[in-house]
């Protein structure tokens, strides 16, 4: 009986919720390998083609001005990547939303990348992001390029009852006896067999191979999706207790950045973090935001990181920690990104993600095939109704 109750779920939310199942899984595979990707076939927009020697770069604010011009007054930058790694470009950011916009590109008002030789402070390129491939790709992924009031409930309500299926599918697919035989039969694919049975298969041996890491990217993603989730998680990882949250210190009050301020910041760490991957910066619009900076150690891993938090006029360091420093609720979001994509532990689990994802996007095909096929058959059992002698002269 219970087996029925979960095999009743699993069929209808199934059908119900996998053409969306499919879409978020399919671009799921692209967006773990985006960046090396992106790299790849914008390689001269990400990477300089020679630096001088002695490689010395100019000032951030110099920079970040350029690519401000080169914008123009009417895009405002509120982002830059900035890379210690002597061959490549940096890259400012310029983006608006607006959080009730339908659709994709009524979503985005504007969104640019401008990618900037630090050495000579030429502008290399000017990325119309907002219809850029990858990014379409991760809007497709996030909401279904229908905009976050909208896309976003659907994909995270699809993802929901995809967490429902994946765990009705074990219990569904659990072996009525707990022997080598029982379970042996469960996880094999007969190759040997007709394309119904080899359907079959597949989808139960792929699906239970596939099923810890695919729960890792569908728990992930519902925290992205939805605050009840996120909330939930933070409150289990900090022992059932709620815990204050970190605070950030105020900085001394200016409309603007101070030029010294942030050159002075940019230059201390990169000399004291070399190797880094990447320091990600926020412009903040209040007067009284620090100007902060998150050095992100490892290529492609955001949990491991220094933050920085500097006075807007002054430069002083107002605080510093690290992904050692946090704990519990703070530990565990900290891990969401990269769990999600399969970036914690590098190639090995991004691949992992990437084959996981790609299962999860054939599971619904392959469903719906035992799906049709069952009822096919149902159809064909049941006996055609002649009409009697009587019932023809009537």
């Amino acid at each position: 009986m219970i087996k029925k109750i979960f095999l009743w779920l699993h069929r209808w939310l199934g059908l119900v919720t996998g053409i969306v199942v499919i879409i978020v899984s399919i671009t799921g595979c692209i967006n773990v390998f985006a960046d090396e990707l992106k790299e790849y076939f914008y390689h001269d927009r990400y990477f300089n083609q020679s630096v001088p020697q002695p490689a010395e770069r100019l000032n951030f604010s110099m920079l970040l001005n350029n690519a401000q011009q080169a914008l123009g007054k009417k895009y405002k930058l509120s982002r830059c990547e900035v890379y210690p790694a002597a061959n490549r470009n940096w890259v400012f950011r310029a983006s608006k939303t607006d959080p009730k916009g339908f659709g994709h590109w009524n979503y985005y008002k504007y969104y640019y990348r401008v990618y900037v030789n630090p050495y000579t402070g030429k502008v290399v390129s000017i990325e119309d992001t907002k219809n850029e491939f990858f990014q379409l790709m991760l809007s497709l992924h996030l909401n279904l390029l229908l905009g976050d009031q909208v896309g976003k409930p659907i994909t995270g309500i699809s993802v929901a009852c995809f967490f429902v299926i994946l765990v009705s599918g074990l219990i569904i697919w659990w072996p009525k006896r707990l022997t080598i035989k029982g379970f042996k039969g469960k996880l094999q694919i007969k190759r040997n067999a007709g394309p119904k049975r080899l359907n079959y298969d597949v989808h139960n041996a792929f699906g239970f191979y596939t099923l810890i890491p695919a729960l890792i990217i569908t728990m992930t993603g519902l925290v992205f999706a939805f605050d009840w989730a996120d909330n939930a998680v933070k409150f289990i990882a900090d022992g059932g207790q709620t815990v204050k949250k970190r605070t950030i210190p105020k900085s001394s009050p200016a409309k603007a950045y101070k030029t010294i301020a942030i050159d002075s910041a940019i230059k201390t760490l990169l000399r004291k973090h070399d190797t880094a991957d990447v320091f990600a910066i926020r412009l903040r619009d209040k007067p009284t935001d620090p100007f902060n900076i998150q050095v992100r150690l490892a290529a492609n891993r955001t949990h491991e990181f220094e933050w920085y938090y500097f006075d807007r006029n002054t430069g002083l360091q107002l605080l510093h920690y690290s992904n050692a420093d946090v704990k519990g609720g703070e530990k565990t979001r900290s891990l969401n990104y990269d769990l999600h994509t399969g970036a914690y532990a590098g190639l090995p689990t991004k691949i992992l993600a990437f084959l996981a994802s790609l299962v999860c996007a054939s599971l619904p095909v392959t469903g719906f095939m035992i799906w049709y096929n069952k009822r096919q058959k149902k159809h064909k059992k049941t006996p055609i109704r002649r009409r009697s002698p009587a019932m023809v002269g009537a």
